[in-house]
Protein backbone atom coordinates (compact mmCIF):
# COMPACT_ATOMS: atom_id res chain seq x y z
CA UNK A 1 0.00 0.00 0.00
CA UNK A 2 1.07 3.71 -0.67
CA UNK A 3 2.37 5.80 2.47
CA UNK A 4 0.89 9.17 3.49
CA UNK A 5 3.30 12.02 2.53
CA UNK A 6 3.24 15.37 4.32
CA UNK A 7 2.07 18.21 2.22
CA UNK A 8 4.80 20.19 -0.06
CA UNK A 9 5.10 24.13 -0.77
CA UNK A 10 4.16 23.42 -4.30
CA UNK A 11 0.40 22.27 -3.27
CA UNK A 12 -0.14 24.97 -0.61
CA UNK A 13 0.86 27.04 -3.35
CA UNK A 14 -1.50 25.11 -5.65
CA UNK A 15 -4.15 25.71 -2.83
CA UNK A 16 -3.57 28.98 -2.50
CA UNK A 17 -3.76 29.99 -5.66
CA UNK A 18 -6.94 28.07 -6.53
CA UNK A 19 -8.67 30.08 -3.60
CA UNK A 20 -7.41 33.32 -5.59
CA UNK A 21 -8.59 32.46 -8.77
CA UNK A 22 -12.38 31.38 -6.96
CA UNK A 23 -12.15 34.65 -5.14
CA UNK A 24 -11.31 36.63 -8.76
CA UNK A 25 -14.22 35.02 -10.63
CA UNK A 26 -16.35 35.62 -8.07
CA UNK A 27 -15.63 39.15 -7.85
CA UNK A 28 -16.01 39.47 -11.59
CA UNK A 29 -19.74 38.27 -11.55
CA UNK A 30 -20.53 40.40 -8.74
CA UNK A 31 -19.67 43.28 -10.79
CA UNK A 32 -20.97 42.03 -14.10
CA UNK A 33 -24.16 41.49 -12.33
CA UNK A 34 -24.58 44.97 -11.10
CA UNK A 35 -23.71 46.26 -14.60
CA UNK A 36 -26.53 44.15 -16.35
CA UNK A 37 -28.60 45.20 -13.99
CA UNK A 38 -27.35 48.68 -14.22
CA UNK A 39 -28.00 48.78 -17.74
CA UNK A 40 -31.74 46.78 -17.43
CA UNK A 41 -33.00 49.07 -15.02
CA UNK A 42 -31.74 52.41 -15.79
CA UNK A 43 -32.08 55.66 -13.38
CA UNK A 44 -34.75 58.08 -14.54
CA UNK A 45 -33.42 60.98 -16.24
CA UNK A 46 -35.24 64.11 -17.82
CA UNK A 47 -35.24 62.15 -21.29
CA UNK A 48 -37.81 59.55 -19.59
CA UNK A 49 -39.57 61.42 -17.54
CA UNK A 50 -38.06 60.82 -14.41
CA UNK A 51 -36.66 63.25 -11.80
CA UNK A 52 -35.74 65.45 -14.60
CA UNK A 53 -38.54 67.67 -13.75
CA UNK A 54 -41.78 66.39 -15.45
CA UNK A 55 -44.20 64.91 -13.37
CA UNK A 56 -47.43 63.19 -15.22
CA UNK A 57 -50.99 64.12 -13.32
CA UNK A 58 -53.52 62.05 -13.18
CA UNK A 59 -54.88 59.93 -16.54
CA UNK A 60 -55.81 63.16 -18.90
CA UNK A 61 -51.92 62.91 -20.39
CA UNK A 62 -51.23 66.61 -18.73
CA UNK A 63 -47.83 67.09 -18.03
CA UNK A 64 -45.60 70.06 -15.43
CA UNK A 65 -42.65 70.23 -17.02
CA UNK A 66 -40.03 72.39 -15.24
CA UNK A 67 -38.89 75.45 -16.32
CA UNK A 68 -35.30 75.51 -18.11
CA UNK A 69 -32.41 77.21 -16.31
CA UNK A 70 -29.56 78.61 -17.71
CA UNK A 71 -25.91 77.14 -16.84
CA UNK A 72 -25.13 78.67 -14.09
CA UNK A 73 -22.19 81.11 -14.67
CA UNK A 74 -20.30 82.62 -11.63
CA UNK A 75 -20.05 86.49 -11.75
CA UNK A 76 -16.89 88.61 -10.24
CA UNK A 77 -17.87 87.57 -6.64
CA UNK A 78 -17.95 84.01 -7.45
CA UNK A 79 -21.97 83.59 -6.32
CA UNK A 80 -24.06 82.43 -8.62
CA UNK A 81 -26.80 83.83 -10.36
CA UNK A 82 -30.40 82.94 -9.42
CA UNK A 83 -32.05 80.83 -12.63
CA UNK A 84 -34.82 83.14 -14.41
CA UNK A 85 -38.15 81.93 -14.63
CA UNK A 86 -39.53 80.71 -17.73
CA UNK A 87 -43.19 82.63 -17.86
CA UNK A 88 -44.24 81.33 -21.00
CA UNK A 89 -46.29 77.78 -20.92
CA UNK A 90 -45.98 78.14 -17.32
CA UNK A 91 -49.78 77.06 -16.07
CA UNK A 92 -52.33 79.82 -14.28
CA UNK A 93 -55.34 80.12 -12.32
CA UNK A 94 -56.54 83.47 -11.15
CA UNK A 95 -59.15 83.25 -8.09
CA UNK A 96 -61.20 86.57 -7.53
CA UNK A 97 -61.03 87.53 -3.48
CA UNK A 98 -62.02 90.75 -3.57
CA UNK A 99 -65.58 90.51 -4.95
CA UNK A 100 -64.97 92.76 -7.63
CA UNK A 101 -67.38 91.87 -11.05
CA UNK A 102 -64.79 90.51 -13.69
CA UNK A 103 -61.86 91.16 -11.72
CA UNK A 104 -60.20 87.37 -12.21
CA UNK A 105 -61.06 87.27 -15.93
CA UNK A 106 -59.67 90.34 -16.61
CA UNK A 107 -56.23 89.54 -14.96
CA UNK A 108 -55.82 86.29 -16.53
CA UNK A 109 -56.65 87.85 -19.93
CA UNK A 110 -53.48 90.41 -18.72
CA UNK A 111 -51.66 87.60 -17.89
CA UNK A 112 -51.97 85.36 -20.75
CA UNK A 113 -51.79 88.15 -23.19
CA UNK A 114 -48.78 89.85 -21.84
CA UNK A 115 -46.60 87.59 -20.37
CA UNK A 116 -47.92 84.53 -22.09
CA UNK A 117 -48.96 82.29 -19.32
CA UNK A 118 -51.64 79.22 -20.21
CA UNK A 119 -55.17 79.43 -17.92
CA UNK A 120 -55.24 76.19 -16.45
CA UNK A 121 -59.14 76.75 -15.62
CA UNK A 122 -61.27 79.38 -16.22
CA UNK A 123 -60.85 82.23 -13.99
CA UNK A 124 -63.35 81.99 -10.63
CA UNK A 125 -64.34 83.41 -7.31
CA UNK A 126 -62.22 82.52 -4.33
CA UNK A 127 -63.83 80.38 -1.94
CA UNK A 128 -63.96 83.66 0.91
CA UNK A 129 -62.41 87.29 0.82
CA UNK A 130 -58.81 87.40 0.71
CA UNK A 131 -57.39 90.86 1.68
CA UNK A 132 -53.79 90.54 0.22
CA UNK A 133 -53.23 88.99 -3.28
CA UNK A 134 -51.18 85.69 -2.99
CA UNK A 135 -49.91 83.88 -5.32
CA UNK A 136 -49.56 80.04 -4.07
CA UNK A 137 -46.71 77.92 -6.36
CA UNK A 138 -47.30 74.23 -6.61
CA UNK A 139 -44.20 72.86 -7.09
CA UNK A 140 -41.24 73.88 -5.13
CA UNK A 141 -39.28 74.81 -8.69
CA UNK A 142 -42.20 76.94 -9.00
CA UNK A 143 -41.21 78.80 -6.30
CA UNK A 144 -39.40 81.27 -8.79
CA UNK A 145 -42.53 81.79 -11.14
CA UNK A 146 -44.84 83.07 -8.44
CA UNK A 147 -41.16 85.13 -7.15
CA UNK A 148 -41.55 86.74 -10.54
CA UNK A 149 -45.08 87.28 -10.93
CA UNK A 150 -45.00 89.01 -7.17
CA UNK A 151 -41.81 91.57 -8.41
CA UNK A 152 -43.17 92.08 -12.07
CA UNK A 153 -46.95 91.90 -12.48
CA UNK A 154 -47.27 92.95 -8.91
CA UNK A 155 -44.95 95.37 -8.16
CA UNK A 156 -47.42 97.63 -7.41
CA UNK A 157 -48.13 96.16 -4.82
CA UNK A 158 -46.89 96.76 -1.27
CA UNK A 159 -47.16 93.27 -0.12
CA UNK A 160 -47.80 90.33 -2.50
CA UNK A 161 -47.61 87.14 -0.13
CA UNK A 162 -46.15 83.53 -1.60
CA UNK A 163 -47.27 80.31 -0.28
CA UNK A 164 -46.72 76.73 -0.97
CA UNK A 165 -50.17 75.57 -2.36
CA UNK A 166 -51.22 72.93 0.25
CA UNK A 167 -51.97 69.29 -1.27
CA UNK A 168 -55.43 68.74 -2.00
CA UNK A 169 -56.79 72.17 -2.67
CA UNK A 170 -59.88 71.22 -3.84
CA UNK A 171 -60.79 74.59 -5.85
CA UNK A 172 -57.46 74.23 -7.79
CA UNK A 173 -56.79 72.37 -10.94
CA UNK A 174 -54.09 69.53 -10.57
CA UNK A 175 -52.29 71.14 -13.09
CA UNK A 176 -52.54 74.39 -12.30
CA UNK A 177 -48.35 75.85 -11.45
CA UNK A 178 -49.78 79.07 -10.05
CA UNK A 179 -52.67 79.75 -8.14
CA UNK A 180 -53.56 83.65 -7.76
CA UNK A 181 -55.93 85.12 -5.17
CA UNK A 182 -56.33 88.36 -6.35
CA UNK A 183 -57.21 90.39 -2.94
CA UNK A 184 -58.71 93.89 -1.88
CA UNK A 185 -54.97 95.65 -2.40
CA UNK A 186 -55.02 94.50 -6.04
CA UNK A 187 -58.60 95.56 -6.20
CA UNK A 188 -58.30 99.26 -4.65
CA UNK A 189 -55.26 99.69 -7.28
CA UNK A 190 -57.17 98.87 -9.89
CA UNK A 191 -60.03 101.87 -8.90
Amino acid sequence: MGTHQPPTNRSFYLSVAASTLRFAIIVALVIGGIVVIDQAFPAPSEADGGDGGTVPIGGGGIEVTESPSPEPATGATGEQPAPSPTVAGVRIAVFNGAGVSGLAAETQEQLTDEYGYVAAQDPADAPASVAVTTIYYRANKDEIEAEFLANDFFKKLDDVKIQKLEPGTEDVARDVQLAIYLGNDYAALQG
